[in-house]
């Protein structure tokens, strides 16, 4: 065809010659360049993709996944792991619990052919490489998982039997997860779930914050149609080593919640990645915030200080604001209630008021019983009450009494005995303070003007349909 046109226009054979190359080497380009849009389009009709990053959650998953794996035991290409975390944090059973650490055997980076549910699948496993000066632990990974049809059904499936294993994994204990500087939520640790009877207040008082948070979750389609924001808040105040944080955790282990810590003094922490980290925070977790006195004492720190960049009101934005999260528990701890602005703790952003206050005697008696369940009930209990009378009522923190009875782990007898002289020896400027019924504020948003002026008194009984208690 090249040569027939090239005859009708005259030209020379050496340049008819040169035209055939050229028509030649074009098609040839066009066709390379034309052949990867036509591949690509091939894949997207013929084959599904899922496709997993280091930077998610769901890495953690499929790796836990692999590891269980037929074919992870058999490839002759293969990685070891001692933890299969996207933090590279220990998992259950990764030095935590066992002796030794978990070793995992997982395809190496590469390509990697095999079958699932009778489908056959293709893995395939790439590390960004390297920068000069680029922190190693920033270095990411993909994972691609691909099979042929056009249906995601069966990929969807595999994505959803890895989340069950993954979480099965922590049935039984509460994970907590921590910011970290590049403004993304860590997991830090995963501990057994703390049982509520092993936190030493008054029954009272664990009965009815219990009782207020299941209803809290069960009642979204209550707060949905009366229009009120779907948050509930905890303060937790009182003298230090009173148990404030150890109840967060039992409660978290008895709701089945995971724990979501923010500390206001990192100093990477701006008000832009805390409203980002609260947005992205489950809609059922708890949002601790420890020690809040610490980071803003009245209005007039408003503005960041030299030991956080947090403004005070880019802090009431996030756990408050329109792209705040709804559905989380807000659970805030401080020593020094007086030293914290109205702003931050008025009703519809705290709902209700906990004292933790210094150790009374029966909370001391308790104490006792159960550092020593393997003896004689009768016996223990003699000793208990022996115990707590020499202790001298809402003087010590909790803190203080455990610190003291772990001397004494084998030997209560001993303890009974030596219990006055620790006290003499102790400061005796300790608060008089201690929790009681009247110590718990429930704010009654339900009441007319219930966001201007907060309701306090004696808490009052969940009772289901009606409005829970705000």
């Amino acid at each position: 065809m090249i040569s027939t046109f090239a005859e009708k226009l005259g030209v020379g054979e050496f340049a008819t010659g040169g035209l055939q190359l050229a028509v030649i080497g074009g098609l040839l380009a066009g066709a390379r360049y034309f052949s990867d849009y036509f591949i690509a389009f091939l894949k997207k009709k013929t084959v599904v993709t899922a496709e997993f990053d280091s930077r998610d959650e769901s890495y953690s998953w499929i790796l836990n996944w692999l590891s269980e794996q037929p074919y992870s035991r058999r490839a002759t290409q293969f990685s070891v792991s001692t933890t299969i975390s996207r933090q590279g944090k220990p998992l259950t059973g990764e030095g935590i619990d066992s002796l030794l650490p978990a070793v995992y055997f997982l395809p190496a980076p590469g390509f990697h052919l095999f079958t699932y549910r009778n489908r056959l699948v293709w893995l395939s496993r790439e590390r960004s490489q390297a920068v000069a000066g680029q922190n190693v632990n920033s270095l990411t990974e993909r994972i691609q998982i691909s099979t042929f049809g056009r249906s995601r059904h069966i990929l969807q499936q595999l994505v959803f039997e890895a989340q069950k294993q993954f979480v099965e994994r922590d049935q039984s204990r509460t994970v907590v997860f921590s910011a970290d500087q590049y403004g993304a939520w860590r997991r830090t640790r995963s501990r057994p779930k703390r049982p509520l009877s092993s936190i030493v207040i008054p029954s009272h008082v664990k009965t009815h914050l219990i009782d207020d948070a299941k209803d809290f979750l069960s009642s979204e389609k209550w707060y949905s149609t009366r229009g009120i924001p779907y948050r509930r808040g905890y303060l937790l105040f009182g003298t230090p080593g009173s148990g404030k944080t150890s109840f967060v955790y039992s409660m978290a282990g008895e709701l089945g919640l995971n724990i979501y810590v923010v500390n206001l003094s990192n100093k990477s922490l701006t008000d832009d990645t805390l409203s980002e980290l609260v947005c992205e925070t489950p809609s059922r977790c708890i949002l601790l915030i420890e020690d809040v006195d610490a980071a803003f004492v009245q209005r007039t720190s408003m503005e960041g200080t030299k030991n956080n960049s947090v403004t005070f009101s880019g802090l009431l934005n996030s756990i408050d604001g329109v792209a705040a999260q709804e559905g989380r528990i807000l659970c805030m701890t401080t020593n020094h209630i007086d030293r914290l602005d109205d702003a931050l703790i008025r009703p519809g952003r705290i709902d209700v008021r906990v004292h933790f206050g210094n150790a009374t005697q029966p909370q001391a008696r308790e104490l006792f019983v159960k550092f020593y369940p393997h003896m004689h009930s009768k016996y223990i209990t003699a000793l208990a009450q022996e115990f707590s009378v020499k202790v001298p009522n809402e003087k010590l923190s909790m803190a203080h009494l455990q610190g003291f009875l772990m001397k004494y782990k084998q030997y209560p007898e001993e303890a009974v005995n030596q219990v006055e002289d620790w006290i003499n020896s102790q400061n005796k400027g300790s608060s008089t303070s201690t929790t009681e019924k009247e110590d718990i504020e429930l704010l009654d948003a339900t009441a007319p003007h219930a966001y201007d002026t907060p309701c306090i008194g004696t808490p009052t009984p969940i009772r289901s349909p009606s409005p829970p208690v705000l």
